[in-house]
């Protein structure tokens, strides 16, 4: 990780080095490409930055768990195992009719 270097870096550092919320909020309030040099500079090092700054504004857990999902209906899973063995029957269908003269 780089350490910003300049007047009140320190300020935008927490223990651990990396961009504290006065930091990352400067980076946000910055248009693309605009942001102060030394910040960026340790957002492009720091990949425990990166996951913050990606996550920012984001609602909901950031501990990056998937979410817990509904199993789909026994009609939708009936349908689809259909699907598949339609979608199987006419394949060997139609490779025997390549094989066959």
């Amino acid at each position: 990780m780089s350490v910003p270097a300049g007047p009140g870096a320190t300020a935008l550092l927490d223990a651990q080095g990396c961009l504290t919320e006065a930091g990352m909020s400067a980076l946000l309030a910055a248009p693309p490409g605009r942001g102060p040099e030394a910040l960026a500079a340790h957002l492009a090092a720091c990949g425990r930055c990166q996951d913050r700054m990606l996550t920012a504004g984001v609602p909901g857990p950031r501990t990056g768990a998937p979410r817990r999902s509904v199993a789909p209906s026994l009609g939708r899973m009936l349908l689809l195992v259909g699907l598949i063995l339609v979608s199987m029957l006419l394949f060997f269908v139609s490779l025997r009719r390549l094989t066959v003269p």
